[in-house]
C-alpha cells in the first residue's frame, strides 16, 4: 500500500510539473511558421477555433488562430485555459505603431495592456477601466517579458526592440488624431485588436502572459498603404521571436 501511495505521489508530481504553453495569433499569417515547425500535432476544433496541440522546440504547446477582435481572442483563450491545462500564454502578431520612435518591423513587447475602447467615463471612471484591470491596465509577466526581450534581440538586434503599453480595441486605427489620443491617454506604444482581452483572461486565471507585436504600419493616415506591404514580414519576425523564446523556457 505504501508503494502504491508513493507511486501515485510521484505521478501527481510529474503531472504538476508538466506545462503547456499557449501560442496565439489572430490571423493565419501570424501562426503559419509556428505550425510548419510543430511535431506530433493533434488537431482539434472547438467553437469554430482549430487548436493544434503538439511539440515546438521540444516544448508542449497548443497553437491556435483566435480570430480578429476582442471577443474572439477572449473566447479562444478561455477554451485553451479550460481544455489544455495551459500555464503560460504568448500572443504573437502585428500591430500599428503609435510611439514616434517606432519604425515598421520594430517590435513592442507588452509590459501592460489596455482596452482603449472600453468607456464608462460617464460614471466617473477612467477610460479603459475594465472591471478586473488595475488602474485601467492588465499586466504582462515579468519573466516572460525578459525572455521575450532577450529572444527578440537575438532575432532582430537591440535597436529594434521596445517594451511598453499596448492598446487594444475593436477598431483598425488609421488616423493621426486617434493615435495621438491613445498615446496621451494611455501612454500606448502600439495598437491592435486582441492583446488586452487575452491578458484580461490570463490575469483572471492568474496565468503568466506576454504579447509580442511587430509593427506592420504606422497606425496613421498611411496605415492602409503600409499594412499590406509589411504584414507578412512583421508576422514572421514575431513568430521567429516566439520560437527563440521556447528554447529559453
Amino acid at each position: 500500500m505504501k508503494k502504491l501511495t508513493l507511486l501515485l505521489t510521484l505521478l501527481t508530481s510529474t503531472l504538476t510539473l508538466a506545462e503547456r504553453i499557449a501560442i496565439i495569433g489572430a490571423m493565419d499569417s501570424e501562426i503559419k511558421i509556428l505550425l510548419s515547425q510543430m511535431k506530433d500535432v493533434k488537431k482539434e476544433e472547438k467553437a469554430s477555433v482549430t487548436f493544434y496541440k503538439g511539440k515546438l522546440e521540444n516544448k508542449d504547446v497548443v497553437v491556435f488562430k483566435s480570430g480578429i477582435g476582442k471577443v474572439n481572442a477572449a473566447m479562444s483563450t478561455t477554451i485553451a485555459m479550460e481544455e489544455y491545462d495551459v500555464n503560460k500564454i504568448i500572443f504573437t502578431g502585428v500591430a500599428g505603431a503609435i510611439n514616434n520612435n517606432l519604425n515598421i518591423t520594430d517590435v513592442v513587447i507588452s509590459d501592460y495592456l489596455v482596452q482603449h475602447d472600453y468607456d464608462t467615463t460617464v460614471f466617473g471612471t477612467k477610460k479603459g477601466a475594465v472591471p478586473g484591470s488595475v488602474d485601467t491596465k492588465f499586466s504582462a509577466d515579468e519573466t516572460l517579458i525578459k525572455i521575450a526581450k532577450n529572444s527578440a534581440e537575438k532575432v532582430l538586434g537591440k535597436n529594434k526592440i521596445y517594451i511598453g503599453t499596448i492598446a487594444t480595441g475593436d477598431q483598425f486605427i488609421a488616423d493621426k488624431a486617434t493615435v495621438q489620443s491613445l498615446e496621451t491617454t494611455f501612454g500606448a506604444w502600439a495598437v491592435e485588436m486582441e492583446g488586452a482581452s487575452v491578458a484580461h483572461v490570463a490575469n483572471l486565471y492568474k496565468v503568466p502572459v506576454v504579447v509580442i507585436r511587430s509593427m506592420s504600419d504606422k497606425a496613421d493616415g498611411s496605415a492602409h498603404m503600409n499594412y499590406n506591404d509589411f504584414v507578412t514580414i512583421a508576422a514572421d519576425n514575431s513568430a521567429k521571436i516566439v520560437m527563440t523564446m521556447l528554447t529559453q523556457m
